[in-house]
């Protein structure tokens, strides 16, 4: 089996699915658009070919520093992204199986970790601003990346948050390591 084959189930089981959710579009990307939100999943092969992976992503036009085009967004250009985590036996990514039969019930199983990974992923990213308000709110700037907080500042500061805002980007001043030059500027600038 490949990952033709395996697009095509992934066609067949997942994808009426995700498309009576709202997503959109063909090939490998799907996308569902409520602006200035937007939902991408993607199927993308792995490099050694016998296995792919299912990556969710959620972003907010405002975000993107370039003007951003809903329909063309890709999954790593999302500023909140995780992958759909297949079953024990195939950790290393979704195996395309050694049989017709096992694609098949690799094909069906990805339909129910969809269920209940990437709905859950979603329901945190479903409603601007509500969702991200409840984020921002929850939000540990100690304990994240400093680029995460950069994002996460900006969400607060375009929710009106200004001085949780502020206070995010200067915890993530103070821990963001002094080899990340380009991050500490736009830190500092923001």
């Amino acid at each position: 089996m490949n990952l033709e084959h395996f697009r095509k189930l992934l066609a067949k089981h997942l994808l009426p699915v995700l498309r009576a959710e709202g997503f959109r579009g063909s090939g490998a990307t799907l996308r569902r658009v409520a602006a200035p939100l937007v939902h991408v999943f993607n199927v993308q092969g792995s490099s050694g070919g016998e296995r792919c992976y299912l990556i969710l992503g959620a972003h907010l036009s405002f975000l993107s520093a370039q003007p951003l085009v809903p329909d063309k967004l890709l999954e790593y250009e999302c500023a909140f992204r995780a992958r759909l985590n297949p079953p024990e036996e195939a950790a290393l990514g979704w195996s395309y199986g050694g049989s017709a039969t096992a694609a098949e019930a690799m094909a069906l199983a990805a339909v129910d970790v969809w269920r209940s990974q990437g709905r859950a992923f979603f329901a945190a990213y479903a409603v601007y601003p509500a969702s991200f308000a409840t984020l921002v709110e929850g939000f540990s700037p100690h304990t994240a990346h400093p680029a995460a907080s950069l994002t996460m500042a900006k969400v607060a500061k375009q929710l009106g948050e200004r001085e949780r805002a502020k206070a995010i980007a200067m915890s993530a001043i103070q821990q963001v390591s002094s080899s990340a030059a380009a991050l500490r500027r736009s830190l500092e600038e923001f």
